[in-house]
C-alpha cells in the first residue's frame, strides 16, 4: 500500500484545445474525476496533482500569487485546470484527504514535449524552416526547467503530512524571459539562425507568465536552479543527440 499519488497526467497546450475541446474534457475532467475517484476509494492520504499557470488567464498583476482571481480562464484548457482545482477541493472536504495542486509555469527540458514551442523552434532552426512568432515575439514566458520542476514535486511530496488540506501552489522560475530573447538563446546553443515569421496574437494565448514563489516557499526550500541559458544549453545537446530529424 502507498499513501501518495501523484497525477502530472493530462491534455495539455492552450491552442490545441480550442481545436479539439472534447478531448480535453475528456481527459482533464472525466480522467481527472477517475483519479479522484481512486484516491477516495483506495484510501490514500494524499493526492498531489499538476493544475497550470495558465489558470490565471490575461491578469495584469504580476508576479502571479496564487490569492488571486482565476474565475476567468480565457482558454479551455486553462478551464479544466480551474475545475481540476475545484474538483480536488471539494473531495478533500468531503472525503477526508489531502489535495494539492501544483500550478506549473511553462516547463521545458530534455524529452519534454514536441508542441511546445521551445521544440518546435529547435527543430525548425536545425532544418532551415521559418518559425512562428506570435504577438512580435513581445510574449513573456516564465520558463521553468524540468528538474527544478520535479525538486518542487519531490519536495511537496516528502512534506506531505504538514502541508495545509487542501492548496494550490506555484511552481516556477519566477523570472520571465521575451520570447525574442529566448529565440536569441537557442541560436545560439544551436549555433544557427533562426527564420522567423511574425504573426499576431493566438487567441488563449496571454500576454505575460511570473510565478511568485513566496507561498510555496513557506513549507518547502524550493529555489529554481537552472538559468534559461543552462537549460537551454542542455535540451539543445540533447537535441542534437537523440532526435534524428534535426
Amino acid at each position: 500500500a502507498f499513501d501518495i499519488v501523484i497525477n502530472l497526467a493530462a491534455q495539455a497546450g492552450v491552442r490545441y484545445s480550442i481545436e479539439n475541446p472534447e478531448v480535453y474534457t475528456d481527459s482533464n475532467l472525466v480522467g481527472f474525476m477517475n483519479i479522484l475517484e481512486a484516491v477516495r476509494n483506495n484510501g490514500i492520504k494524499h493526492l498531489i496533482y499538476a493544475s497550470s499557470s495558465s489558470v490565471y488567464g490575461n491578469s495584469p498583476n504580476f508576479p502571479y500569487k496564487e490569492s488571486q482571481n482565476v474565475n476567468q480562464p480565457i482558454s479551455l484548457y486553462a478551464a479544466t485546470k480551474v475545475s481540476n482545482e475545484l474538483l480536488a477541493s471539494s473531495y478533500s472536504h468531503l472525503y477526508n484527504f489531502s489535495t494539492t495542486g501544483l500550478r506549473f509555469f511553462t516547463v521545458y527540458g530534455p524529452w519534454g514535449r514536441p508542441d511546445m514551442a521551445y521544440y518546435m523552434f529547435t527543430k525548425n532552426i536545425m532544418n532551415n524552416i521559418p518559425i512562428n512568432v506570435f504577438a512580435k515575439g513581445r510574449l513573456k514566458r516564465d520558463f521553468t526547467y524540468i528538474d527544478d520542476i520535479v525538486d518542487g514535486v519531490s519536495l511537496i511530496a516528502n512534506k506531505s503530512i504538514l502541508l495545509p488540506r487542501s492548496e494550490v501552489f506555484n511552481l516556477g522560475n519566477s523570472s520571465p524571459v521575451k520570447v525574442l530573447e529566448f529565440i536569441s538563446i537557442l541560436e545560439k546553443h544551436l549555433q544557427k539562425e533562426a527564420i522567423i515569421n511574425y504573426l499576431p496574437m493566438q487567441p488563449g494565448d496571454v500576454e505575460q507568465t511570473f510565478a511568485d514563489l513566496s507561498k510555496v516557499q513557506k513549507y518547502i526550500p524550493y529555489n529554481p536552479k537552472i538559468s534559461i541559458d543552462d537549460g537551454l544549453g542542455n535540451f539543445c545537446s540533447w537535441y542534437k543527440n537523440f532526435v534524428k530529424d534535426g
